[in-house]
Parts: structure tokens; sequence; C-alpha cells
């Protein structure tokens, strides 16, 4: 599977019998429909985002990606509990990308991303 964002090589993995892929390069994580909120259930599911967050960041300003499953342009999506988490999910088949660092930030909600979320701005 090439990674939507950097087209590089995901490499397929899994973790407490949910599959995922991985980004062999800029560390992004994509995830089946309704793998993500699955997995986020699961205790230490943080620690599969193994990707640099400052990394995650540059990436999550490239606008334009297709889903690596139809290859149609996916959609960008603020997490409503935490605006500040900007994902990219198929309008078809429901999967989502995650930049490196946000399945970590998504899974672990502090009193930091609170404030955070009192100050997103909309894009």
């Amino acid at each position: 599977m090439e990674c939507p964002k950097c087209k590089n090589t995901m490499k397929s993995n899994s973790y407490k019998d949910v599959e995922y892929e991985q980004c062999s390069e800029c560390g992004g994580l994509w995830f089946d429909a309704l793998e993500a909120e699955e997995l986020v259930e699961v205790k230490d599911a943080a620690q599969i985002d193994t990707g640099d967050p400052k990394t995650g960041k540059k990436m999550n300003k490239t606008w334009e990606a297709n889903c690596p499953k139809c290859n149609i342009p996916m959609m960008p999506v603020h997490d409503l509990e935490q605006p500040h988490i900007q994902l990219e999910a198929c309008p078809s088949c429901h999967g989502a990308f995650f930049d490196a660092g946000e399945f970590k930030d998504f899974c672990e909600e502090t009193f930091m991303d609170r404030v955070k979320d009192l100050f997103a701005k909309k894009r």
C-alpha cells in the first residue's frame, strides 16, 4: 500500500488483533473503517505511533491526498473532542490517515490538549 502523503510504502502491522498500516518514511498511520476507534480503546495503543511528530506537522500541511484503497480524494476531518487534531478520511471506504504523532495525541487527551482546543484555528 502506498502512503497517501509521501507516496512511500506502508507496512502492515497489528496490535491487539487490530490491523493498521504505517508508512516506512513519514510514519503516518492508515486505519480501515472504525479500526482507529477500536484501537483507541485498547490500553497502550498510542505506542504504535512511532513516527516523529515534527515530520507529522510538516506532512499535515499536505492537503491533497488520495485514499490508498479507493484512490479518491480524502477529506480533512477534525476530531470533535480534540479539534486541533486534523486527520484525513475517505468518504467512500471511511478509512482514516493520521500523520505521525496524531494518533498518539488522539489516544491521550490531556489538559494541554483542552487548552489547545480553546485556541485551535479553524482551517
